[in-house]
Formats: C-alpha cells, sequence, structure tokens
C-alpha cells in the first residue's frame, strides 16, 4: 500500500505539470532513466545496474529523464561519469 502511496504522489504531478507546449524539444528528455522513489533520493540514473541505485531501499521507477529532472532530480555523478566516458553528452 505504502508503494502504491508513492507512485501516486510522484506521477500525478508528473502528468500535470509537464503539457507545456512552449518548452524546446530536447532528444534526452525522452530518454527513460531510473529513480528511487524514497524521499530521501534527490538523482537519476542512466544506468538500471548503477552501485548508487543498487542501495535504494524503496521502489526503483523507471521514468523520463524530463520527468525526472521536473521533481528536480540530478543525474548520478557516478552515471553522468560513466556516460562521458562512454561518449554520451548528457544535460544536466
Amino acid at each position: 500500500m505504502k508503494k502504491i502511496i508513492y507512485i501516486i504522489l510522484i506521477f500525478i504531478p508528473l502528468v500535470f505539470f509537464s503539457c507545456s507546449k512552449d518548452e524546446p524539444v530536447n532528444p534526452e528528455d525522452s530518454q527513460y532513466v531510473y529513480v528511487c522513489s524514497s524521499n530521501s533520493a534527490k538523482t537519476y540514473h542512466t544506468d538500471r545496474g548503477c552501485s548508487r541505485l543498487k542501495n535504494c531501499s524503496e521502489e526503483v521507477l523507471e521514468v523520463t529523464r524530463k520527468k525526472a529532472r521536473e521533481n528536480e532530480r540530478i543525474i548520478c555523478s557516478d552515471c553522468d561519469r560513466r556516460d562521458k566516458k562512454a561518449g554520451k553528452d548528457t544535460v544536466k
């Protein structure tokens, strides 16, 4: 029951506040990332196997990068470093 409440609290605001037509299109916005549903989590992860994400004691959710940023999440430093090393540019 607790997980359902967390999901509702995360996704309802995402649906209502994500309908801005004036925003420029960023191809990375539609990429899926992973977030820990814990209230204390502040980051998103590009790699589901990230060692920092494994510390999540709550449910791990898959959301778009845009949704993660709209919820004031920043990219995990390990994932950012890994992406840059692999030649993937990430927008913070």
